[in-house]
């Protein structure tokens, strides 16, 4: 075999295969002066948004600097061993939609002389195992999205448990004052005998109605203790299925990425 075809063997059937199983390559893209210009191409199934944000936060955590430059991100003048151990220019394209994206990368010395991938094996290699390792830096973006989320609505679910269990000792306070007017009512009420001509009429109608009221007043807090009792069950049991939610999701955390991303 042949340098030549050795070289584009290597290209087109890289051993690199990211977590998801996606594969790097080389290929033309239009620059940021939509001039065609070979450069190093990935795709996941991954919201194009969530890819775009892993990793420019990933090259921010890394201390490395860039701006927007039309529809690339430019990164001028950096030294970044991941890549290269020489001062460089990257310019990161990002395309799709919700279900995929695609991450344009092209290298340059600057002056916009473009890096030829295919006339740069090493630097080629190492661009193929960075791209690949982004796909552990999206799953964790996208691990900790829903981790957070998940827990702001553990939060929430809390906040209206405690809301309700607060609104329960109330009530609950509320029928034991009635118990104890009850209590308090029947040691005090007109005891009627069957043979009692003596009753005073008045009072004992003041009492019935005063008994009725005691009655109605706990019929009242007992069918509204119901109702909120009848809401704790079901918060509970959504705070239940909320841990184990969280509980699963933790079963599913991402592999930390095996490149280290200290500042380089």
């Amino acid at each position: 075999m042949g340098i030549a075809s050795a070289q584009t063997n290597f290209y087109q059937n890289s051993s690199y295969i990211s977590d998801s199983g996606a594969k790097p390559e080389v290929k033309t893209v239009l620059n940021y002066d939509k001039n065609l210009i070979m450069g190093y191409t990935i795709t996941f199934n991954y919201d194009a948004k969530d890819i775009e944000t892993a990793v420019t936060e990933r090259l921010e955590k890394e201390g490395v600097e860039g701006s927007k430059k039309k529809n690339f991100y430019a990164y001028k003048g950096i030294k970044y061993n991941h890549i290269w151990n020489k001062m460089f220019d990257m310019y990161i394209q990002f395309v799709g939609s919700k279900n995929a994206g695609t991450i344009n990368v092209i290298l340059s010395q600057g002056y916009d002389n473009f890096i030829i991938p295919t006339e740069d094996s090493i630097t080629t290699s190492k661009m193929y195992a960075w791209l690949t390792s982004l796909d552990l830096d999206v799953q964790n973006y996208q691990y900790n999205l829903a981790m957070q989320a998940h827990q702001e609505e553990h939060k929430d679910i809390k906040k209206e448990l405690a809301k309700l269990e607060k609104q329960q000792t109330k009530i609950e306070k509320k029928i034991k004052k009635n118990a104890d007017a009850q209590a308090k009512f029947d040691a005090s009420k007109t005891i009627v005998s069957e043979n009692d001509v003596n009753v005073d009429a008045k009072q004992l109608e003041k009492e019935q109605k005063q008994a009725q009221k005691l009655l109605d007043e706990k019929a009242a807090l007992e069918a509204e203790l119901k109702k909120i009792t009848d809401k704790i069950d079901l918060v509970r049991s959504d705070l239940n299925k909320k841990n184990t939610a969280i509980s699963d999701l933790e079963k599913d955390k991402p592999l930390s990425n095996s490149i280290n991303t200290s500042k380089k």
